[in-house]
């Protein structure tokens, strides 16, 4: 521990987990140290299982760190400029900026709009592991001679020692073991948080519900096609029968395409897509992939046999912190959720800057901190999950008919903004605009009720079938049913377009 150089108290904080939230938040404490009102030094001990990102070169990440490609809208852009110079000089030319949404429903290209509709809107797609090696940089660049920053990469937490407050962290490559004291642990260590099962044990009210997405999903990087805006966000509601894509456009002339279908679907989706032969797979894709004409049909079926089916998962908590034991949750230790409404790392660097602002509000003062923090983000946390999760519904023709009402509802706002209240989805990302506005909207609409019901029933249903407690049904017909209302949508979604955007 660090000495203070004057009468202000040392507060040793532990961060496990040097992702977007952990990194975050390690600069902005780091710098709280440096602010006239601050009433204690912070010395921040961080600890990551992986290597340092940010003393890795552009192309070695390219080469063998890709990640997720994940929307960083104004919740994150907010919170990242709350410190200077990170985003114009670290993170900016890390992400491709979307001006255009475009849907593809079979081989018909619909503009929908700008995707900054808002003045002051932005949105960036961006590797996630790009982001974390550029504040990883940031961190490198402005406090790696900080006396009061020290970083355990390649060390794992194994063990939260609550009652000595401490915690147990094992060396990846000499695998010794040692201690390491705190005042204050924050978990930013993902959904299979070590510091959360800490909470677990001491709290019997602390309530912790870890699933996963109920999809399987397969993302590739191919070279961008001709036919395809390289700065436009692409939404493929039916790449293949019974599964959803989007087209995510990447630095250096790429786009990443990711298709999935809901775990329910298994049997029904094509055969060919389960193949472990590229052959077959390049040949299902050029038949069947209507939406645009790939560059090279080998290389996204060599991607796509070449990985497992991924999966993710969801966590929700009712709160995220411990008075008792001095620790906070952040990130995906406290709300892991599904990609499908790109604000998952937003809300985990949001929470960094809440905690950070809240700090500056209670004069660094965590028995009070701690709980403003629950406070703040649990309802957004939750909001996040279920927004996520159940503005989409898992039952295809719901959720056709829902596309049509989403499109029906945004060309009525437009009109009648008085008199009809905006879809929910129209709402996600906006500046002042937090996530539990928008799950209020989505239960005042009776949307999140309704496919939250239909959605809880199918993965219920599916757990009992699969696991033999019940025979599965068959559905004669159901693929063509599907089929006749994606051409229903496809058709309202034409008319749509055409009268909001051709004026």
């Amino acid at each position: 521990m660090c000495q203070p150089t004057s009468g202000k108290p040392t507060t040793r904080v532990v961060i496990s987990g040097a992702g977007p939230a952990g990194l975050l938040l390690t600069s902005l404490l780091l710098a709280r140290n440096k602010e006239s009102d601050a009433t204690a030094y912070y010395d921040v001990t961080l600890i990551d299982g992986l290597q340092d990102f940010g003393a890795l070169t552009t192309e070695e990440l390219q080469k063998s760190f890709r990640s997720w490609m994940l929307g960083l809208a104004n919740h994150g852009l907010d919170a990242i400029r709350e410190l200077p110079r990170l985003y114009e000089d670290y993170v900016k030319g890390e992400g491709v900026e979307i001006d255009e949404l475009v849907i593809y429903v079979g081989g018909k290209k619909l503009s929908g709009g700008s995707a900054a509709s808002d003045e002051g809107a932005e949105n960036f797609i961006v590797d996630r592991n790009f982001i974390v090696a550029a504040i990883a940089r940031y961190i490198k660049d402005v406090h790696e001679k900080d006396e009061y920053y020290h970083a355990m990469y390649n060390s794992r937490c194994q063990y939260v020692d609550y009652e000595n407050k401490r915690v147990l962290v094992r060396d990846a490559e000499t695998k010794k073991e040692s201690y390491v004291g705190y005042d204050l642990l924050v978990g930013c260590d993902g959904i299979r948080s070590t510091v959360r099962e800490a909470l677990v044990k001491c709290h019997s009210n602390f309530s912790c519900h870890v699933s996963d997405i109920f999809q399987n999903f397969k993302a590739v990087h191919v070279d961008l096609p001709e036919d395809v805006p390289g700065t436009s966000m692409s939404v493929i509601p039916t790449p293949f029968p019974l599964f959803q894509g989007i087209a995510l456009p990447e630095t250096g002339g790429k786009v990443n395409i990711t298709c999935g279908y809901s775990r329910n679907n298994i049997d029904n989706i094509a055969e060919e897509l389960k193949s472990d032969d590229y052959e077959v797979v390049a040949k299902y894709v050029k038949e069947n992939f209507a939406a645009f004409e790939l560059v090279d049909y080998d290389d996204f079926a060599k991607q796509w046999v070449g990985q497992r089916w991924n999966q993710t998962g969801m966590v929700r908590c009712n709160f995220y912190h411990s008075s008792q034991l001095n620790i906070v949750l952040m990130g995906d230790a406290a709300h892991a959720t599904s990609p499908s409404i790109g604000m998952g790392m937003n809300t985990a660097l949001r929470d960094a800057q809440a905690f950070y602002n809240i700090l500056k509000e209670t004069k660094d003062n965590l028995g009070i901190a701690l709980p403003k923090f629950s406070e703040a983000r649990v309802k957004e946390g939750n909001s996040l999950t279920s927004l996520a999760f159940n503005l989409y519904c898992l039952d295809q023709k719901q959720q056709a008919y829902e596309i049509m009402h989403q499109i029906v509802r945004t060309m009525l706002h437009k009109f009648f903004p008085s008199f009809v209240k905006e879809h929910p989805q129209t709402m996600i990302g906006r500046r002042g605009v937090e996530l539990s506005d928008v799950f209020s909207q989505s239960i005042q609409l009776g949307i999140m009720q309704k496919y939250r019901a239909i959605n809880e029933r199918i993965v219920h249903e599916h757990f009992e079938e699969s696991c033999g407690m019940v025979k599965a049904s068959e559905e004669s017909g159901s693929l063509l049913k599907y089929a006749v209302l994606v051409c229903v949508c496809a058709l309202s979604v034409g008319a749509f377009m055409s009268l909001n955007y051709s004026r």
